[in-house]
């Protein structure tokens, strides 16, 4: 479970597989909760899938940082999962 960004005390984290499960998503970490965010495609807003324990401001901060990183964090689940992982 690498965590693949940290900013502002948010730590996005891709898991493994088997663990992981398509389609391309991250957990983001924080101090009071989870969130976790489906990365849809390139060009679109992140998704959000659940929310574990985190404030509504603290969930939009989350969404925020990752659809200012989408290209990023797409890179790093193709890197760790390969290009055709959504496919499955």
């Amino acid at each position: 479970m690498p965590t693949v960004l940290r900013v502002a005390g948010f730590r996005m984290v891709i898991f493994l597989p088997p663990r992981e499960h398509a389609p391309p998503h991250v957990h983001v970490r924080h101090v009071d909760g989870e969130v976790m965010i489906e990365l849809g495609s390139r060009q679109q807003r992140g998704i959000i899938r659940s929310v574990f324990g985190m404030r509504d401001h603290d969930v939009r901060r989350a969404v925020a940082i990752v659809e200012s990183h989408l290209e990023y964090l797409h890179d790093c689940w193709s890197q760790l999962h390969g290009p055709s992982y959504h496919d499955r």
